[in-house]
């Protein structure tokens, strides 16, 4: 007594083409999803570093203007 696998098919495999295009949309979609991502940090790196010089900026002109007023 053999024991058989069965199986139904119901649905059409699909084609290597359309197995390749899934997965080319798929990897285009993540590429698209990273590139969009570095974008976001390098702008918020950006950022960063600009209000990180514009608050050194503000707080040296105000040591320096407590100092002139102290000794004036």
């Amino acid at each position: 007594m053999r024991i058989q696998k069965r199986s139904m098919n119901w649905l059409p495999k699909p084609s290597l083409y359309a197995e390749q295009a899934a997965k080319r949309a798929k990897q285009r979609a993540t590429h698209q999803a990273f590139i969009s991502n570095t974008s976001s940090l390098t702008t918020t790196v950006s950022n960063l570093l600009s209000n990180q010089t514009a608050e050194m900026g503000s707080i040296i002109s105000n040591v320096v203007m407590e100092r002139v007023k102290k000794s004036a």
